[in-house]
């Protein structure tokens, strides 16, 4: 079974597979899989029937939570509820930035493969000037069908403009901070339903530091979408980024690739505990990606703090890659104090301007 454009491989199933000892977490590698292994002793995986077949014939216990993918999201977007489509996204992002022209800016990197919208809002006093100022990243939907990511950002940014000039912390976080939310990295795997891009590659063609050709990826930076993301970050110097994910309830920090921790673990874990007290989940685990959850090559995270010397990590918001639209804004509310705390934390410590 091949990928279709703009859609899944026939037949092409979820599936929760469930590990018991670091012997079955290899066992589940080896296949290569499209999907993550969480912390929990579960991983959720996307396989065609004869991939299904490996999983029995390895012994290891599965759960097949969408039996055909195609036809489970095929009316999605006509019953979303409260779920923002593509272009209602694009569109709240152009209104904000016409609505606060001084402190809100889009800035399109390109356009998906399908031609939607590769876009940021930055959003900062002076905001068409590059100034000295500490910045911050936030990025969702590498994974198409993970929609609670764009969902957290753009409601973000209303939040934000909404309240400068009113409410002294937001406007003094503005006043000094370069906030750059890019809402959808994958715009059409959201209005496709699929976790990849449409050419079939998972995250999108994945990073290139300590990249391999896993998930379809042909070469490091392979796909437009990624292309796209990897420039915004390099013209930019983030002290902390953060890409949205769901599966889970989680944040992954660096190192994914390997098992060693990295140079700055204390202070990457010091400030994802921060993350996770100021946010509103009653028990929000952090720790290294290889370790707390599983092993990868070219992610973002790593890519982002191996190459642009980026504090970076995913975070999990919601155990369900599609949370029930009822719950938007209990997700939401669970992340935005954690995020204002990132964009504070960013400031502290040495600023200024490399010059030699």
């Amino acid at each position: 079974a091949t990928a279709q454009q703009g859609g899944w491989r026939s037949g092409e199933m979820e599936v929760k597979v469930f590990y018991e000892n670091k012997e079955d977490v290899e066992k589940i590698e080896e296949f290569r899989f499209d999907g993550d292994i969480y912390h929990d002793g579960t991983g959720i995986f996307f396989v065609i029937p004869e991939e299904l077949e490996k999983l029995e014939s390895a012994g290891l216990k599965y759960e097949i939570l969408k039996d055909d993918l195609n036809v489970y999201y095929r009316d999605f977007w006509s019953t979303r509820d409260e779920y923002h489509s593509y272009e209602e996204i694009i569109q709240l992002m152009n209104s904000l930035a016409l609505g606060h022209p001084s402190i809100c800016e889009k800035h399109t990197f390109g356009t998906s493969v399908q031609g939607r919208e590769l876009a940021a809002l930055k959003i900062s006093d002076n905001v068409g000037t590059d100034e000295p100022e500490p910045e911050i990243g936030f990025d969702g939907g590498i994974h198409g069908d993970e929609i609670g990511g764009a969902e957290n950002l753009i409601r973000f940014a209303e939040f934000l403009c909404g309240n400068y000039g009113s409410d002294p912390e937001i406007t003094g976080l503005i006043d000094t901070r370069e906030i750059w939310l890019y809402v959808m990295v994958n715009p059409d795997g959201r209005v496709n339903m699929t976790r990849e891009n449409v050419n079939g590659v998972d995250r999108s063609g994945r990073w290139g530091y300590m990249w391999d050709a896993w998930g379809g990826s042909t070469g490091a930076y392979s796909q437009i979408e990624t292309k796209k993301l990897r420039n915004c970050a390099y013209e930019h110097q983030f002290v902390v980024h953060t890409t949205y994910h769901s599966g889970t309830e989680y944040i992954s920090c660096p190192w994914s690739y390997r098992s060693d921790p990295p140079p700055d673990d204390t202070h990457i874990l010091h400030l994802a505990g921060i993350y996770s007290s100021e946010s509103g989940y009653a028990n929000l685990e952090y720790g290294q990606g290889n370790t707390g959850m599983y092993a990868i090559n070219g992610s973002t995270k790593d890519g982002n703090y191996g190459v642009c010397g980026s504090v970076s990590w995913s975070m999990e918001i919601s155990n369900d890659k599609q949370p029930p639209a009822s719950q938007l804004m209990m997700y939401y509310n669970r992340n935005y104090p954690s995020m204002l705390a990132m964009i504070e934390h960013a400031g502290y410590g040495l600023e200024g301007v490399v010059t030699d």
